[in-house]
């Protein structure tokens, strides 16, 4: 279930030297994507972020002082580095986190798990979780992410002009004609990614047509006869294959491949599109250009 938030107003009733005292407390109550309500009476004052993508959106609606942690990677923007790391891939350190006192732990549902989260909450710490699988749930987050952390103004300005971009983009490209992707994720194993995962969207979003979208898994392994196979116009490699330059080489010299045949084959910068942030448009702007320069080979 998506994010959802509603707003409603509390009045407080007190009494002092015998006149009564009123106060409107604004609370906010969020539904995470695991369907789960939780009710914010105030904005929280210490958030702990588990994943990269996530301190990019608090920072992005500035609720960026009230994050005291975050995951590993987290490097965008430059103030993320500085925080305590409290996480990574082979899990959370839960002591650590107890001694930061969060009123609040965001947290990444495929990243992080279900037993991360289940401990967390064992322990008595507030979790929201996310599962961002589309560019509408980056725009979402940004609203959300306002709304709890009691900048609502700046979380809705940075859902709409991402709404914006996206939609410039879409109309830029939607009238051009279609060319087959491979994109790959890694190399050993050589992953991919299936319909589901927000890079197939943002393919689709540039004309191109993800010729491993059937996939089950949402980044299967696959072999090089499956590549082969599918035979792709465009192969495009993710930055953050190690020897990057090398594996394109690679491809390049497999003259079977129509992508190969005709230099199709190109290095994407995989810190623009790797995360569910606002920086997706830039990543989709420059995979946009790739794939148009491939019509035109």
């Amino acid at each position: 279930m998506s994010c959802r938030f509603a707003i409603r107003a509390q009045i407080l009733l007190g009494a002092g030297l015998g006149i009564a005292m009123w106060n409107a407390a604004l609370a906010v109550v969020a539904v995470d994507d695991r369907g789960q309500a939780i009710e914010f009476v105030n904005p929280p004052q210490r958030i702990i972020s588990l994943a990269p993508n996530i301190t990019e959106l608090l920072f992005a609606v500035g609720a960026g002082s009230h994050v005291v942690a975050v995951s590993e990677y987290s490097d965008h923007p430059a103030d993320a580095l500085a925080l305590p790391k409290v996480a990574n891939a082979l899990g959370v350190d839960f002591e650590r986190v107890l001694d930061l006192r969060p009123d609040l732990v965001i947290a990444w549902l495929s990243g992080n798990g279900r037993r991360v989260i289940d401990r967390l909450e064992h322990l008595g710490i507030r979790v929201f979780v996310t599962e961002p699988r589309r560019f509408a749930d980056v725009e979402r987050l940004l609203s959300v992410f306002g709304q709890i952390a009691g900048s609502p103004r700046e979380g809705s300005s940075q859902a709409a002009r991402f709404r914006e971009q996206v939609a410039s983009l879409r109309d830029r490209y939607a009238w051009k004609s279609s060319m087959s992707v491979f994109y790959q994720l890694s190399q050993r194993p050589l992953m991919t990614i299936n319909r589901e995962h927000i890079i197939s969207e943002l393919l689709t979003l540039c004309g191109g047509d993800n010729v491993f979208a059937d996939y089950r898994l949402l980044a299967p392994t696959v072999n090089i006869e499956d590549v082969m196979k599918r035979d792709a116009d465009v192969i495009l490699i993710s930055s953050t294959v190690p020897n990057v330059n090398q594996v394109r080489a690679q491809w390049l010299m497999m003259t079977d491949l129509k992508a190969a045949k005709t230099k199709r084959v190109f290095v994407v910068d995989a810190d623009l599109i790797n995360r569910q942030t606002p920086r997706l448009v830039q990543g989709a702007e420059q995979i946009c250009l790739l794939i148009d320069r491939a019509r035109s080979s």
